[in-house]
This record gives C-alpha cells, sequence and structure tokens, in this order.
C-alpha cells in the first residue's frame, strides 16, 4: 500500500502492468484512468480495480495535485517502481507492451524530475 501526489495537468502514473492486482483510490483531484482498451475519467471518492498482468495508467488532467492511495495484493515491491525512477519503462505500441486506449493522454516515461538513475 502507498500514498502518491500526481502533479496537475500531466502528473502521472505511467502505461504498465505488473504480476499483482492493484485498486487505486483517489483522494483528492481528477484525472483519466486507463485500464486495457477502457478510458475513463476519474476524481475523488472514485475507486478502480486493475486485475493482474493488465496495463493501466492514471493521468491527472486537472489543474490540482491528485492524491491517491494504491493497494497491491498480495503485496511487495513490483519491477515498474524502478524503471519509473530510471525513465526506463516500455512505451505503449512498442514491440509486446500494448498501445494505450483511443484518445488517452501519452504516456510520459521520463525519469522523475529531480531523481537521478
Amino acid at each position: 500500500m502507498g500514498y502518491s501526489i500526481l502533479e496537475p495537468k500531466g502528473g502521472q502514473v505511467p502505461w504498465h502492468n505488473q504480476e499483482q492486482e492493484e485498486v487505486y483510490f483517489i483522494v483528492q483531484g481528477e484525472g483519466e484512468i486507463c485500464v486495457g482498451t477502457e478510458r475513463s475519467p476519474i476524481k475523488a471518492g472514485q475507486a478502480v480495480f486493475m486485475p493482474p498482468t493488465v496495463f493501466h495508467q492514471l493521468t491527472n488532467t486537472g489543474d490540482e495535485p491528485m492524491h491517491m492511495i494504491y493497494v497491491y495484493c498480495p503485496g511487495g515491491d513490483v519491477a515498474h517502481w524502478r524503471q519509473e525512477l530510471n525513465g526506463t519503462l516500455p512505451k505503449a505500441g512498442e514491440g509486446a507492451i500494448p498501445p494505450l486506449p483511443a484518445g488517452a493522454q501519452p504516456q510520459c516515461t521520463n525519469v522523475p524530475e529531480g531523481l537521478t538513475p
């Protein structure tokens, strides 16, 4: 379980998947959630379930920071955390990685500002 704050207008948990099931709960803010081939708006008070191995992405599309809680089951570390920090997360639609749903916010694969791999 963890807590993240996504910056306004584009802060993102980029397109990725993992072996665990996962739930995002939006505490504050609004954005766009993509799960598999589906894309939907999401806002404070809503939650979304991601089945194991299904690609998903959360993007803050609002003007305020988005606060979210995420829960994995079973718990533990996931490979995409290190990939995100290093800026090595595979890009959507390349190789074996499925594309984002039509109209989705673009995937951000840059190293987060202020971090060095």
